[in-house]
């Protein structure tokens, strides 16, 4: 299949700093996005990781035995993660349609170099990319954009597709519609696992990863971990202290990008709240480095429905007398959980999750690593892409 083995190609190329083909998918975006070179490095090599060839047939095997493509997809792209718009553009390509991408403000160069990069595989399939940059209320250029699509795809926060889904009923859009709108992930521990210090560590290791990697912009990054099972003064200094010792070690190896200001404001607003709290209240208590703080509360809570955790580099951690406690708390955000970083043993957690129907479950440190072949946002991989026909 010839899709397949260009972007395979692509991919298992896009592995090495050294190839021409790494520069094509990289340049630039370091700068227009404000993530920090060493977060878009580790990232591009885990989306590279995720997506050779054993991975992308087994992804494929999910697509019906006789398809054909839907035609042209348009995608409204993510503007967080440059390898989101490179993980649509590459599904939407592996079933041979045609792509027209809307760049994400917050990201404007990421369709562009998977095209040049592409280009360097195979020329003829990244013609089959367009790129189109238009302003958010030039209803004339929706209209144009959207008559030409069999298939739309949209990334973003739901007030912005609230607005693109409006757009599009104003300009009679008919065809299939695939929406990924706001989610957020968090981690798990159960509290007996901090009788094993040295396993802990790892898996604190781990979460520092995922929440530190590209300042937590993703959402399948870090929001909030939950501590679940009963909890004494010694398991809570050594839970504060390895998470610390982590953060201030991974925090070195990769440092903050640039962040919006209204987001890093708010933030700040929100740590500083907390280390008034931890200074008079016994059930808070907080860590903190040069660019990043761990927010911590004892005891259950009851769940702001707009958020789970700050992000920007900053980390909730918040506690739970049970499974079933847990799944109380998380309520506000049944439908919407992206991924959850497990450390727990048994089932009682993991059944809590899927009737939260959270989408993934990985181990620390792998938040961002998510293979070809995964649901995107609860959606059948291809589903919205291709249109069955009768097998003969």
């Amino acid at each position: 299949m010839r899709e397949l083995e260009a972007i395979c190609q692509l991919a298992e190329r896009a592995r090495n700093p050294a190839d021409p083909l790494h520069g094509d998918l990289t340049a630039g975006i370091a700068a227009t996005s404000g993530l920090h070179p060493s977060s878009l490095a580790k990232l591009v090599a885990l989306w590279a990781n995720g997506w050779q060839h054993f991975d992308l047939e087994r992804a494929l095997r999910h697509a019906p035995e006789a398809f054909q493509p839907i035609g042209q997809v348009a995608i409204v792209a993510p503007g967080n993660l440059c390898v989101a718009t490179w993980q649509a553009m590459a599904e939407a390509l592996l079933v041979g349609n045609r792509v027209s991408v809307r760049p994400g403000s917050g990201d404007p160069d990421a369709a562009g170099n998977f095209r040049a990069a592409l280009r360097r595989v195979d020329a003829e399939l990244a013609d089959r990319i367009q790129i189109q940059e238009f302003a958010r209320g030039d209803r004339a250029a929706w209209s144009g954009w959207l008559r030409k699509a069999d298939a739309l795809l949209v990334y973003g926060g739901d007030a912005a597709i609230a607005a693109v889904l409006q757009l599009a009923g104003e300009v009679g859009f008919t065809g299939r519609v695939r929406l990924h709108g706001h989610h957020q992930s968090i981690g798990v521990l159960a509290a007996e696992q901090l009788a094993d210090p040295a396993a802990f560590c790892s898996a604190a290791a781990g979460w520092a990863v995922d929440a530190l990697l590209a300042d937590g912009r993703g959402c399948m990054s870090l929001r909030a971990l939950w501590l679940v099972g009963s909890m004494d003064d010694a398991g809570r200094a050594l839970l504060r202290t390895t998470l610390a010792a982590e953060f201030a070690r991974v925090s070195a190896l990769l440092p903050s990008g640039r962040l919006d200001p209204a987001w890093q404001a708010r933030n700040q607003l929100q740590i500083e709240q907390h280390a008034f709290e931890s200074a008079v209240r016994a059930d808070r208590w907080l860590e903190r480095g040069a660019d990043w703080a761990i927010l911590g509360t004892r005891g259950p809570i009851a769940l702001d429905a707009a958020v789970t955790g700050p992000a920007a580099r900053t980390l909730a951690v918040y506690e739970a007398r049970d499974a079933e406690d847990l799944a109380r708390q998380l309520a506000p955000w049944r439908g919407r959980l992206s991924t959850v970083a497990l450390d727990v043993e048994g089932e009682a957690v993991r059944e809590v999750l899927d009737r939260l129907g959270v989408h993934r479950t990985c181990r620390p440190g792998a938040m961002q690593a998510p293979r070809a072949d995964r649901a995107p946002d609860g959606h059948v991989p291809f589903a919205a892409l291709v249109r069955l026909t009768d097998r003969i």
